[in-house]
C-alpha cells in the first residue's frame, strides 16, 4: 500500500499502480482498520478462501478411533493384495487362520479386489479432494509438507484425516473467534 485517503486506498504492484475506492467514502482514518477487514473478508469470500490457515498436520494418534482405523487401512493395502500370504505355508495362515480356511479363501481371492477396486479409488477421490480443499480455501500448495501430511493421510485412511482436517479448522477458527471479543 502506498497511500490511503478518505475515498480510496492505493497499491503499486510489479510497478502498476492500482485503486480500491470505499463506497462509501470514510468519514475519518478512524474507520480505516474496520475498513480494510471488512474488505479482506469480502475478497477471501468472493475468492473462495477460508480466513483460516491450516499450518500443522494432526497425526492419527490424537484418537485412539483414527489410530484404529489408519492401521487397519495400512495393513489392508500390504497384506489383502497378495493372496499368497492367505494361504497354506505363510506364515499368517500356518498361526492365526489355519482355524478359519474359508476366511483365508475368501482373503485369498477376493483381497485383491477389495485395495484394488475398492480402497484405491475412494482413497483417491478422498485425497484429491482434500488436495484441492487445502489449496484453494486454505491456501496450502505441493510445495507444501504440511499438505502432502494431508493428502497423504488422506490417501491412507480416508475420511477420518477429513474429520481431523474439519477438527484443526474449527479449532482454529474458535481461537480467532475468542481473540476478537
Amino acid at each position: 500500500m502506498t497511500d490511503i485517503s478518505l475515498t480510496e486506498m492505493k497499491f503499486s504492484c510489479n510497478g502498476q499502480q492500482h485503486i480500491i475506492a470505499f463506497d462509501p467514502p470514510m468519514k475519518s482514518l478512524r474507520d480505516a482498520r474496520e475498513r480494510v477487514v471488512q474488505l479482506d473478508k469480502e475478497a477471501l469470500e468472493i475468492l473462495g478462501r477460508s480466513d483460516v490457515s491450516v499450518d500443522k498436520y494432526v497425526p492419527p494418534t490424537i484418537k485412539i478411533g483414527h489410530l484404529w482405523n489408519f492401521t487397519q487401512c495400512i495393513l489392508a493395502y500390504t497384506l489383502l493384495p497378495f493372496p499368497s500370504l492367505w494361504q497354506p505355508g505363510s506364515l499368517i495362515y500356518d498361526s492365526i487362520l489355519y482355524r478359519l480356511p474359508a476366511l483365508a479363501n475368501i482373503m485369498a481371492v477376493w483381497g485383491w479386489y477389495i485395495v484394488v477396486v475398492i480402497m484405491i479409488p475412494i482413497h483417491s477421490v478422498e485425497a484429491g479432494i482434500t488436495a484441492r480443499r487445502l489449496r484453494v480455501k486454505h491456501g496450502l500448495t505441493p510445495l507444501d509438507a504440511v499438505w502432502w501430511a494431508w493428502v497423504g493421510s488422506t490417501f491412507v485412511e480416508g475420511v477420518t484425516a477429513k474429520w481431523r482436517l474439519d477438527g484443526l479448522v474449527a479449532q482454529k477458527r474458535r481461537e480467532k473467534d475468542a481473540k476478537k471479543h
